[in-house]
């Protein structure tokens, strides 16, 4: 993808840190046919396909499927998935904005979690839109999670974790970079375009999460807001930060878990 960034750096920890319990995977995946009622043709395209998180499931259960990533090593850990499975998956290495694929060559289109990553998004919107067959829905998610506190205390956990580190960068002179799009930049595009928008919760659980668990996230650089600072700046940033965090909350064993849900936008009438 262009001028996007590739998470080839955390491929290896990606699933764990970012994936979806096995359970909610499957009520995802349920989800997701019920709102496209496939038939045994039915082919299936995503940009950010990434470890494969959505595809795997789908395609287990035998449907045409096709990904597209900018990071080998994410495909990398895609395809180890693979391994003996009976599927029709095609993941390849490319470009979101410049797919290499025909008009008009697939029935349901999804990304999860990429938008605010591609900076030429609407290209990359321009392009999805391009391979779908007429008519065909287009399923976007911004991003994976959308969290409400289940502790009212906890002060929105991971948000206002990342509020104060992105305000700790900036003060060192890094302000995290804008690359792509927020949620509702992409949503009134769509609108603009003429599709039909309609929200559907695809699963809801309870992540679990403490103080001490999401500083060590941030220490060993799971998350992009850090990719951008060499290792000393980094150094004193995360000190910062852990120092606001003891006194914000008092306690590293401090609950920070949520109740999660995944949530999908569903566009129709796009063509």
């Amino acid at each position: 993808m262009t001028s996007t960034i590739s998470f080839d750096r955390v491929s290896d920890v990606y699933d764990a840190t970012r994936g979806l319990p096995p359970g909610v995977s499957e009520q995802v995946t349920d989800s997701i046919l019920n709102i496209v009622s496939p038939a045994p043709d039915t082919k299936f395209f995503e940009i950010g396909v990434g470890t494969g998180r959505i595809a795997v499931p789908i395609a287990k259960r035998g449907y045409s499927y096709t990904g597209i990533d900018i990071s080998e090593k994410m495909l990398a850990e895609l395809h180890r998935k693979l391994e003996g499975i009976t599927h029709q998956l095609t993941a390849i290495q490319g470009d979101a904005t410049a797919l290499p694929f025909a008009d008009n060559a697939f029935d349901v289109g999804l990304t999860v979690h990429v938008f605010h990553l591609v900076s030429a998004w609407k290209q990359a919107l321009a392009e999805i839109r391009r391979v779908l067959k007429p008519g065909s829905p287009y399923l976007y998610t911004h991003g994976t999670i959308d969290s409400t506190q289940a502790n009212p205390d906890s002060n929105s956990g991971r948000l206002t974790f990342q509020q104060c580190w992105e305000e700790i960068i900036a003060g060192y002179s890094y302000p995290l970079p804008r690359y792509g799009a927020t949620e509702e930049e992409v949503l009134t595009e769509l609108r603009a375009q003429g599709a039909s928008l309609e929200t559907v919760i695809a699963a809801e659980w309870r992540s679990e999460l403490t103080v001490n668990k999401l500083l060590e996230h941030y220490q060993n650089r799971v998350y992009r807001h850090s990719w951008h600072l060499s290792d000393d700046v980094f150094a004193k940033a995360f000190n910062d930060l852990r120092e606001w965090a003891l006194q914000h909350y008092g306690s590293l064993d401090h609950d920070l878990s949520s109740e999660t849900k995944f949530k999908i936008v569903v566009v129709r009438n796009w063509a």
